[in-house]
């Protein structure tokens, strides 16, 4: 009989955030993401899944913490 391995658990990628989400994470409103989105500069890298906006909340925090003062 063969031995089969153990199959280790693999990390999830966190659930993505909508515009809605990300914004009240932040603290700006959600025009602000759409007007960063529009210039393609400014914000927290951007995932379009088919016409919506998605935002990976890892990177937001990332993005966040790499703006601190």
């Amino acid at each position: 009989m063969r031995k089969q391995k153990k199959l280790e658990p693999r990390l999830m990628p966190p659930r993505l955030w909508n515009v809605r989400e990300t914004a009240e994470f932040l603290g700006v409103p959600t025009s602000t993401l759409y007007y960063w989105s529009y210039l393609g500069e400014g914000g927290p890298r951007i995932l379009r899944i088919g016409r919506s906006l998605r935002y990976n909340p890892l990177e937001v925090v990332e993005w966040m913490n790499s703006r601190a003062a």
